[in-house]
């Protein structure tokens, strides 16, 4: 059997009886990113994330938005589970013949897309490979009883984001299938696909209230997400509010495609999918204006498995589809 044909989540079913947490870790082998207990009340929160130039680089993107968005990807899961970042490294690979001013190019976007959130870039390493490839390394620290799984979900938990979704795929239908978009709507989505922004210090300090009890960030896409921290949590997640940004609906009319996958599909946006119990809500709201966030209700932990959509036709099934390293999108 072949990788394709296998997929990456099935894979890494395979694999996880050769990877062992550390002692003491809290977070498990398929949370996104891993712990390390260096201390009786500090972890070392460690993650990887690799930007392949073949598959992961638009249209027209720029050498320095290619390095900043490894750099978000690489710290967006540290901070989706409360870590503070301390760190963060680079390996770079590419062909012999790449400019050495496109390659600096990408260094300094990672570089400065850091240096901005005051995080230290404090090195990493270079190789030969037949295409440009990134592998980015955030570390940051926590409290261990302050870190934030997947998992925790409870029944009646409000289910919230810190954003809207859609636009990375009206960027997608625009740069790659050759659709076109009224142009703020083109400006907001190229600028999503191109530069995602992620809220550093929200998790950490709604961990410290007691105020989120699961954490993930949507980069797979809303859907897959959704279904994942609901199937870790033992229930289900009833979602009563679409979080569609502004223009998509318009534009899935226009172009004849259906909005709700456009919003679960998307993917690479970043956003955090948070649970937050009902009594702390009011709480939560309060930290995400000191931290400079937003918050949206958008459904809520029910019993029972599974995700759907409570649209005005009824309970629809939301598909557990979203990006897959070994098939794109599936």
């Amino acid at each position: 059997m072949k990788t394709g044909e296998i997929g990456e989540r099935e894979f890494l079913s395979s694999i996880q009886h050769l990877v062992h947490q550390a002692h003491g870790a809290k977070l498990q082998f398929n949370d996104d990113a891993s712990d390390v207990p260096v201390g009786s009340n500090k972890h070392v929160v460690v993650n990887v994330d690799t930007f392949v130039s073949a598959t992961d680089r638009l249209p027209e993107m720029t050498d320095a938005q290619v390095g900043r968005k490894t750099a978000v990807m690489a710290l967006s899961d540290i901070v989706a589970k409360g870590a503070t970042p301390i760190a963060s490294m680079l390996s770079l690979c590419m062909p012999e013949d790449y400019e050495v001013s496109s390659a600096s190019e990408i260094v300094r976007g990672f570089s400065q897309y850091c240096l901005k959130k005051d995080v230290p870039f404090v090195g990493g390493d270079m190789g030969l490979a037949s295409d440009v490839v990134l592998t980015g390394v955030a570390l940051g620290t926590a409290e261990p009883d302050l870190i934030v799984s997947r998992s925790g979900a409870g029944v009646d938990d409000v289910i919230a984001v810190t954003g809207r979704f859609g636009l990375t795929s009206v960027a997608f239908s625009i740069l790659l299938d050759g659709l076109s978009a009224k142009s703020d709507l083109h400006r907001s989505a190229v600028q999503a696909a191109y530069k995602p922004e992620i809220y550093f210090g929200l998790v950490s300090s709604l961990a410290k209230i007691g105020a989120v009890s699961s954490s993930m960030d949507s980069s797979d896409g809303l859907g897959i997400t959704l279904h994942t921290m609901a199937s870790q949590s033992n229930l289900a997640f009833l979602v009563d509010d679409l979080p569609v940004a502004r223009g998509v609906e318009h534009f899935a009319r226009e172009n004849q495609l259906d909005t709700l996958t456009l919003v679960m599909q998307g993917g690479e946006e970043f956003i955090l999918v948070l649970t937050i119990p009902s009594n702390k809500w009011d709480d939560a709201l309060t930290v995400a204006r000191e931290n400079h966030a937003h918050l949206t209700e958008i459904g809520t932990v029910v019993k029972g498995e599974g995700t759907k959509y409570e649209s005005s036709e009824g309970h629809l099934d939301i598909p557990s589809k979203g990006y897959d390293n070994f098939r794109k999108w599936s």
